[in-house]
């Protein structure tokens, strides 16, 4: 064997048990450097440091095999060892951290902040109508200027029934409350308004008197409403003077294929929390929306937080 093929197989076989060396140490560095909420074994007594040994002993073979057979370590016996040096590696890394079902990484706190609950403030009407809670973040606007009001008798202003918005308009999250006499939401429908009005049994089906409600306020929006009435979400009070309900409402999309790309779904729906209060012959109403995958987040409950919070005021008490 001449010089220069001696000096390049002893390359080969230096290399070779480098890596399998440096491999060994990765896996004995790794994890002692592993935090301490995982369980850790130790990889001097694992099977990849033993098979490691293995491969040294296979090293020294082959390198006498091929001084019988040829002059150099062949490529194909080099090749086989880099192989069997990384099979070891895995080995030893994976014996040195195994995975099981006893090995756990606790998420909960990255769960916990990922569902943290919307900050809220409350707001007190300055007029002493209501008072609510709404998401810190959103802006408000009580309307108080003569003409934006609703008028007394006919329940409408310039802003229509609304006293009072608030929302986030980056989301599409608005909250408002209307105000407008009882009679009005039947006399506008044609319907006899002569009798008991003091509860909403009294006035009719709580499902009829909720789509009463939501249609009335769709009335002046252009364009033709999609909202339909969730009836299985409709509730009385027990004294008859409050009812709840929610509405979807499906949102005209006029390039459903880039909805989907932008925003992964082919249509948008809009969830509104709704709560209705008879107070002084009064409709006080209160509705709350948000796009449908907002509504199902932590927005939604901050919503219905929203929505449970408001109590309509006696001018009287």
């Amino acid at each position: 064997m001449g010089h220069q093929q001696r000096h390049e197989r002893s390359l080969m076989l230096g290399t070779i048990a480098l890596l399998a060396f440096t491999s060994s140490q990765f896996a004995t560095a790794f994890t002692t450097s592993l935090p301490s909420l995982v369980t850790k074994t130790t990889p001097s007594s694992s099977s990849g440091v033993l098979l490691f040994n293995k491969v040294a002993s296979e090293i020294d073979e082959t390198s006498k095999e091929d001084d019988g057979s040829s002059n150099t370590l062949s490529r194909r016996s080099a090749f086989h060892m880099f192989g069997k040096v990384a099979t070891a590696a895995s080995v030893a890394l994976t014996s040195s951290y195994p995975i099981s079902s006893a090995t756990a990484i606790d998420v909960s706190g990255v769960a916990t902040e990922a569902a943290a609950p919307v900050e809220m403030k409350i707001f007190t009407d300055p007029q002493s109508l209501f008072v609510l809670n709404v998401p810190k973040r959103f802006f408000t606007l009580r309307r108080t200027a003569k003409g934006d009001m609703p008028d007394p008798k006919t329940g409408k202003g310039r802003r229509g029934s609304s006293i009072f918005t608030a929302g986030d308009m980056a989301k599409a999250e608005v909250i408002a409350v209307e105000r407008y006499p009882t009679a009005v939401l039947l006399e506008e429908e044609g319907i006899d308004a002569s009798g008991d009005l003091s509860t909403f049994p009294s006035i009719g089906d709580p499902s009829s008197v909720a789509t009463l409600i939501y249609v009335r306020r769709e009335r002046d929006k252009p364009g033709q409403s999609k909202t339909v009435l969730l009836k299985d979400t409709v509730s009385v009070s027990e004294d008859g003077k409050t009812l709840s309900f929610m509405l979807k409402t499906e949102i005209d999309v006029q390039k459903p294929e880039l909805l989907m790309e932008q925003m992964g779904v082919m249509e948008l729906f809009r969830i509104t929390t709704a709560k209705a209060t008879l107070v002084d012959g009064q409709i006080m109403a209160i509705f709350a929306s948000a796009l449908s995958q907002d509504f199902d987040g932590p927005d939604g409950k901050a919503l219905q937080q929203s929505v449970e919070s408001f109590q309509a005021l006696s001018i009287g008490a």
